[in-house]
């Protein structure tokens, strides 16, 4: 039977965290749960209780605070497994390891790493030359947290360079039209919705490119 709305299911393990359970188990719990080494079990018999939507009172343990966000995320799905949000690819060790060495780097801050810098240049080159760059053109880019947010800058310069040419032939361009192909990225309607661009077709060629008119 399915839990009622009206059931808060923060009460309801409360409830459980003590059902069941003799004066004497409580007592072993309690011994074993606060020790330093296993300061938790599992929701129902830790002795930490650790707010969701205000800072506690008091701190946890921090092994204990990532167990209970690890078992949280838990319910998420599996990354290798996910065919539909476009991130069920491998990864080397490697560049996991790259990353999780830099993550406290300050990608804005130019001048404090240089190093860093200089590798997203060279990233733009590199792309820039897959994509087939003449020579004498000047490439452009940046690097974004994901698909979807490359997506929207995209998005946004297309959206500049179509305005551009508009206003130039002194055409409106309060209405643009995206165009775009049955299996274009799903953050292409986002891009749609949130940065005012009201017409959007879908094309069910899938060789029909990307564009404003």
């Amino acid at each position: 039977m399915p839990l009622a709305r009206h059931i808060d299911p923060e009460e309801l393990v409360e409830r459980l965290h003590d059902a069941h359970l003799t004066e004497g188990g409580k007592h072993l719990r309690k011994l074993t749960t606060t020790s330093h080494l296993t300061p938790y079990g599992t929701k129902y018999a830790s002795e930490v209780t650790v707010p969701k939507y205000r800072i506690p009172e008091q701190g946890a343990p921090a092994d204990t605070v990532y167990q209970l966000i690890r078992d949280e995320l838990d319910l998420d799905g599996r990354p290798n497994l996910n065919l539909a949000s476009f991130v069920g690819t491998y990864m080397e060790p490697n560049a996991t390891q790259l990353m999780t060495e830099n993550l406290s780097k300050n990608f804005a801050d130019n001048d404090e790493y240089p190093a860093m810098m200089a590798i997203h240049e060279r990233c733009i080159s590199i792309i820039a030359q897959l994509w087939g760059v003449n020579k004498g053109e000047k490439a452009v880019g940046t690097a974004t947290t994901g698909s979807s947010e490359a997506i929207h800058l995209g998005g946004l310069a297309m959206k500049r360079r179509w305005q551009e040419h508009r206003q130039a032939k002194g055409l409106d361009t309060s209405r643009p039209n995206i165009i775009m192909g049955a299996n274009a990225q799903v953050a292409l309607e986002k891009f749609a919705r949130y940065f005012e661009t009201p017409n959007l077709s879908r094309r069910t060629s899938t060789r029909t490119p990307l564009a404003f008119s």
